[in-house]
């Protein structure tokens, strides 16, 4: 996908109605380039939350797609390590 180091400070520098700034802290953690653990993990929140507009919701996907390809893993492999959903 080429150079994502500047993703998480697009994200966060996103208005309120963009992006909810609950979910900051989660991509400040983010690894450079993010796992997709860890874009899942936002993803999640956001989808059951109403944490993000419909463009950012579409940008995450994007982003965990591709990751998951660059990876080399399925949505399936991640899923399997995604604790939160318990409590989601």
């Amino acid at each position: 996908m080429g150079d994502l180091s500047e993703l998480p400070k697009l994200l966060l520098g996103l208005s309120d109605s963009q992006l909810d700034p609950l979910m900051h802290p989660y991509i400040e953690k983010w690894s450079s380039p993010p796992k997709p653990i860890e874009v899942l993990e936002v993803l999640d929140y956001c989808v059951h939350g109403g944490l993000a507009s419909g463009f950012v919701m579409q940008t995450l996907q994007s982003l965990y797609e591709i990751r998951c390809k660059e990876e080399n893993t399925t949505h399936e492999q991640v899923a399997k390590s995604a604790k939160w959903r318990d409590t989601l």
